[in-house]
């Protein structure tokens, strides 16, 4: 199964639990590889297979407590 990975900027993130929780909310979907959030830059790198869509995705953002949008979406190596 093929990959992707999506970098979408995040807005009201303040420290590393924040960091945290949404990469808690991300790796809870089915068919997400990996999260990686950074507070400082405000941005989280996900990999999900081709099931997951860029709407779920941005689901488990909100559901974390912040908005996010989609700034670049990748084949995944």
């Amino acid at each position: 199964m093929s990959s992707r990975s999506i970098t979408i900027e995040i807005a009201g993130m303040h420290c590393a639990s924040c960091a945290i929780l949404v990469d808690d909310c991300m790796e809870d979907l089915d068919g997400v590889v990996s999260s990686q959030t950074d507070v400082t830059s405000g941005r989280c790198v996900t990999v999900v297979e081709d099931t997951v869509s860029d709407a779920d995705v941005l689901a488990a953002v909100i559901e974390a407590g912040y908005t996010g949008t989609i700034v670049q979406v990748a084949v995944a190596s």
